[in-house]
């Protein structure tokens, strides 16, 4: 794309909560050849010479437009709300246009706004959208930052997002309609949010105590709840803790526990930021437990699965992460089938208990080219006795890490050394 001049650039221009406008945006608007925004952001603008676009439900022919209005010689303007490059449509121009072809002239944004409201600092704050996105981390957030901002949609509303919650302490706030003649602001125990009806236009503010997790999961058996009777079907903390190092969730993951049991996996996984985590159970009460276990941690990122595996699995998005806690006695062909599912760069790790299952597995790593490693976990925790303290074994694990294989990778003879 050409260099072009200013006149001829693009300018996405940030609208504030009034309607007004820089000086620098109204020279724009006033100067624009092509004004495109959506309908409410064009109905703020009658008149004028210049050729219009309602982007609304188009958006995909917008960039087509600015390109060959751009190549002609002529300045366009975007309309947005706030700040365009604050979850506004600004981050999807930035990605294929570069100044000196385009230039954003922004506004105070809702949530400068909302603080401003409540007379709270925000720079320690986190701030989130999910404004057509999954609320996947708004517990997390709260427990790290101690405040955080949320922008909301007419699903993710202030009640939903109470929901996800639950009851813990702490204040929210309900910044409504910001800027129009009936703006309201309502301040409430968080505890109380999910019952609450707003105007779809709305920022939340929530505050509570800051909670930081620890950066290696190790979290209790005892704060999970379990199948019972017998010892609970979970996965050991201390197995849990390396097989999650193993597989190395990072942000954005999506990930796939299968056997899910308790859930305890899944839930480690969503509580270490993977985007979307799918526990797929074959137990109807435990996949109950499951759901118990992920309101009571505010995981709603986890999704449980009512199937034996490979049952279920092809719907499923294509995992980054996979973990095995059960095979159904289907071991070799279900890694053989993961293998194949993993992204490129994925990681699948399968917890095993028996010499049979061990060999099946192996033999499928080895069939698909998949580097491989495998640790054995054997390990005694501490169990009084009398006034005195003995060590009770638990089983001993097998844990089997491998990477997806390369494309047309030939059968791997012998496992990789370990790292």
């Amino acid at each position: 794309m050409r260099s072009g001049d200013t006149a001829a650039a693009i300018t996405v221009v940030g609208i504030g909560m009034n309607g007004e406008l820089s000086p620098a945006a109204q020279a724009a608007v006033a100067t624009a050849a092509l004004l495109a925004g959506g309908t409410r952001q064009l109905a703020l603008f009658p008149g004028g010479d210049a050729a219009r676009f309602d982007f609304t439900g188009r958006m995909k022919e917008l960039r087509p437009l600015l390109e060959r209005t751009l190549a002609a010689g002529r300045a366009c303007v975007v309309l947005a709300s706030g700040d365009p490059l604050f979850f506004g449509i600004g981050s999807f121009l930035a990605r294929h246009f570069r100044p000196p072809d385009i230039r954003f002239v922004p506004s105070p944004t809702a949530v400068t706004e909302a603080f401003a409201r409540v007379g709270l600092a925000w720079e320690d704050a986190e701030i989130l959208s999910v404004h057509g996105r999954p609320m996947a981390d708004v517990a997390a957030a709260l427990d790290r930052a101690g405040k955080v901002a949320l922008l909301t949609d007419e699903t993710n509303t202030p009640a939903a997002i109470g929901a996800v919650l639950g009851d813990r302490d702490g204040t929210a706030w309900v910044c409504e309609r910001l800027g129009a003649d009936d703006e309201r602001v309502r301040e409430l125990p968080l505890r109380d949010l999910a019952g609450i009806e707003a105007d779809p236009l709305n920022v939340v503010i929530l505050v509570g105590p800051r909670r930081p997790r620890a950066t290696i999961p190790h979290t209790p058996d005892d704060a999970f709840e379990k199948k019972m009777p017998r010892k609970g079907l979970i996965t050991k903390r201390e197995v849990r803790t390396l097989s999650l190092a193993a597989l190395g969730v990072t942000r954005g993951d999506v990930c796939w526990d299968i056997g899910a049991g308790s859930g305890a996996v899944a839930i480690e996984m969503a509580l270490l930021g993977a985007a979307r985590v799918c526990a797929i159970e074959k137990n109807a009460d435990g996949c109950e437990i499951v759901r118990q276990n992920v309101a009571s941690f505010a995981t709603p990122q986890v999704e449980v699965v009512h199937a034996k595996a490979p049952d279920g699995l092809a719907a499923l998005p294509d995992p980054d992460r996979v973990f095995v806690g059960g095979s159904g006695g289907n071991m070799g062909d279900l890694v053989a089938l993961l293998l194949a599912r993993l992204r490129p760069g994925g990681r699948l790790v399968v917890n095993v208990a028996t010499i049979e299952n061990l060999g099946e597995c192996v033999a499928a790593l080895k069939i698909a080219g998949a580097p491989w490693e495998l640790t054995q976990v054997a390990i005694a925790r501490s169990a009084p006795i009398l006034d005195l303290t003995r060590l009770e074994a638990l089983n001993p694990i097998w844990i089997v890490s491998a990477s997806a294989p390369a494309p047309g990778s030939a059968a791997a003879p012998s496992p990789t050394e370990p790292a």
